[in-house]
């Protein structure tokens, strides 16, 4: 094999200034030049068109797409490729057995965000179509998270966001017959504030943060067990129960009578006597149902319409497409600690890097009305998301915090195994578990249950690249045992052969016979976004020399391997 492909080889990059091309290059450059932090120069054309791709798509760009973009000379290129990838609206030949990457891709990733898998059962193909419909039709975020809060139904299975709702239910006894109705409606407020406000409530639904969360979270410190009560009677009148005995479809509607704290908690201490009028937690605002408003779509309006609820929404997808947030871990925002001109207590500090930034960012968020594919854009065509990841040579590790470089990310389990698919041109046929439709790509399955009893091999080789059931976020780590997957999997070595209808299949017999080097010149543009350099090409033309077949294969399967195809540059 050719082991001496595993080595990575640094893309060579220029020194040429880097424009600043929006408001996030004017906060991030003018940060770096006040405190005289080095970054990086821009990354090539090769690493940003894989870069983008993946993040958008989750795919790799196609051997066409990668020739085209390095042919070409344009100044507006990356522009023009952002906008293409993020489809036009409505979405061009959307629905079922049809190409769509970017839906795709955030399908997948708001259905891991929410947790959508098997306790919904059939209804976890309805949740995914949701999210999908509503990329389609770039459904305002505010509006989108007001259909999560508000849902009602009388079938789970059949109404999309109610599944949110359904999601949290907490059951007594055999845990599906009854409801805990103020469980459930805690586990909704929690749920809530952490995804949709980014602050984590968790800890005060056990305990006050006085003595507790000093030393965690100052502004979560001075809140009560009682403050989350009265954010969760906010969803009082929320009843999610089993219709007719069918596990789990549930009814969501507004038919329970109201927050108790006499109920017997099957998850927490007993509740305390309190006042517990809904209250939302971050402003102390009590209930004010306006005209024909239930108490859920006060809070879902009141939520909606606060600051933190923009600020934490930019953040969440800044770190999705950054590698790390400007409040990082983007679901443990501390607002006593927002401010850069507050005066904290020692050891404390502001917590954004960029607080200005994260604060424009979330105005013109709500000034270009939640529109998600804006964010998307206005960040990747930034300078700042398209530097290299190769460090200056003064480089210091407290540099992290002004992204002054790429966040390097081992690929997902769901694009290592789409990518190597692509890349040898074999697919597998996949089938949505709950519905008719059928797939090719992982990151097009509703739930990774989809091939748990078809592929059970693959399903069992995903969970050592760090999927998960979708209780716990995907884990970014790498291991042994996944340097063990890539080297000696079954499953990974015949991507690698010749079989009939693959990419090698293809170039080995194509007519005109194709040169060595045409051979591996595709194998790199399909796998690297890039052509060789000229000793990668002189290896790969003496290993082809001497067994054609075998050499193609070889090759294939070290790019597999190579610490470039792993990660996401």
């Amino acid at each position: 094999m050719l082991v001496k492909f595993l080595l990575l080889v640094a893309i060579p990059l220029t020194a040429a200034d880097i424009p600043v091309r929006n408001l996030i290059d004017e906060h991030i450059f003018g940060k770096m030049t006040h405190d005289g932090v080095p970054h990086a120069p821009l990354a090539g054309d090769s690493e940003f068109l894989r870069r983008i791709c993946l993040d958008l798509t989750g795919r790799l760009p196609t051997v066409a797409q990668a020739k085209a973009f390095l042919a070409d000379t344009s100044p507006d290129k990356r522009d023009r490729l952002v906008d293409a990838l993020i489809p036009s609206i409505p979405t061009p030949g959307f629905g079922r057995r049809t190409e769509r990457p970017f839906l795709d891709r955030w399908a997948y990733f708001f259905s891991d965000l929410f947790r959508n898998n098997e306790e919904l059962r059939d209804g976890i193909v309805g949740f995914h179509n949701f999210f999908a419909k509503a990329i389609e039709l770039n459904l305002p975020y505010d509006q989108f998270v007001r259909e999560l809060l508000t849902a009602s139904t009388i079938s789970s299975w059949t109404n999309g966001p109610s599944n949110f709702l359904a999601r949290h239910k907490v059951g007594e006894g055999d845990g599906y017959s009854s409801m805990n109705h103020e469980d459930t409606a805690d586990e909704v407020a929690i749920s809530a504030t952490k995804l949709f406000l980014g602050v984590d409530t968790q800890c005060i639904s056990c305990h006050d943060g006085a003595r507790h969360l000093e030393k965690v979270n100052l502004w979560l410190s001075k809140k009560k067990r009682a403050d989350l009560w009265r954010q969760a009677a906010f969803f009082g009148k929320l009843r999610v129960e089993p219709v007719f005995g069918r596990i789990p479809e549930f009814v969501v509607n507004d038919s329970a009578d109201g927050y108790s704290l006499t109920t017997k908690s099957m998850l927490r201490l007993p509740r305390y006597k309190a006042d517990i009028t809904p209250t939302f937690l971050l402003t102390g605002e009590k209930l004010e149902l306006q005209p024909g408003e239930t108490e859920r779509q006060a809070f879902a309006r009141t939520l909606t319409s606060h600051p933190q609820f923009a600020r934490a929404a930019v953040n969440l997808f800044w770190a999705e497409l950054m590698g790390r947030g400007i409040v990082d871990p983007p679901f443990a925002f501390d607002l006593d600690r927002q401010d850069p001109t507050a005066k904290l207590p020692s050891p404390w500090t502001v917590q954004p890097t960029h607080p200005e930034l994260l604060e424009a960012l979330a105005a013109e968020f709500r000034a270009h009305h939640y529109d998600l594919r804006w964010l998307m854009k206005l960040i990747t065509k930034s300078s700042a998301y398209q530097l290299s990841t190769v460090a200056p040579p003064t480089w210091k590790d407290s540099h992290e915090d002004y992204f002054a470089r790429r966040v390097v990310r081992r690929l997902g389990a769901e694009q290592l195994w789409d990518a190597i698919s692509q890349t040898s041109g074999i697919f597998e046929s996949f089938q949505v578990r709950y519905d008719d439709d059928k797939f090719k790509y992982t990151m097009q399955a509703r739930f990774c249950h989809d091939y748990e009893q078809s592929h059970p091999a693959l399903y069992r080789m995903m969970k050592d690249f760090g999927q998960t059931v979708r209780e716990d976020p995907a884990s970014e780590r790498s291991s042994m045992i996944q340097s063990g997957n890539l080297l000696n999997n079954e499953l990974i070595a015949a991507k690698a052969k010749a079989a009939k209808g693959s990419r090698l299949d293809t170039l080995l017999n194509a007519k005109p016979a194709k040169s060595d080097q045409e051979l591996i010149d595709e194998l790199f543009l399909a796998a690297l976004s890039r052509y060789p350099s000229d000793a990668e090409r002189r290896k790969a033309l003496a290993h082809l020399e001497a067994n054609r077949t075998e050499g193609a294969e070889d090759l294939l399967w070290t790019l597999f391997n190579r610490l470039d195809f792993i990660f996401n540059f």
